[in-house]
């Protein structure tokens, strides 16, 4: 009886070791989004985000200072007529990610680097408005 719970035990955890190597191996990559048009800003400006539809308010983020910002829309963005204002319409991505967690990005490498970011929103037929917060 102990020879038999003790094969249970070690074929239990081999399978374990197994899955959590398989799992480890096969996870995804962060990928870069497909929408055409973008939009970058660096941490040194805060964002107030509003997204509606239908023109109702879904919901407002706030990203601070010391957090990078972009965000993606498969329509070009429209700039408002006032200073720091812009306007995303259709369907959206907004990548954020703080300072700290940034390799310094060189020219032309922010898309790269926001493909890694971990705070992903998305929506589909969605209104944004991005204003720079300057206190």
């Amino acid at each position: 009886m102990v020879r038999k719970n003790t094969a249970v035990i070690l074929s239990g955890t081999l399978a374990v070791v197994i899955l959590m190597a398989v799992a480890n191996s096969s996870r995804l990559a962060a990928q870069a989004p497909q929408l055409t048009a973008k939009y970058f800003s660096s941490y040194a400006r805060a964002h107030r985000l509003t997204i509606s539809r239908n023109g109702r308010v879904v919901t407002t983020l706030d990203v601070p200072v010391g957090v990078w910002l972009s965000v993606y829309a498969d329509q070009e963005p429209v700039r408002t007529g006032q200073e720091g204002r812009i306007e995303f319409h259709g369907n959206v991505e907004i990548r954020t990610m703080p300072n700290a967690d940034v390799q310094r990005p060189g020219p032309g490498d922010a898309a790269q680097m926001m493909a890694s970011a971990p705070l992903v929103v998305a929506g589909q037929n969605v209104d944004v408005l991005s204003e720079t917060l300057i206190p």
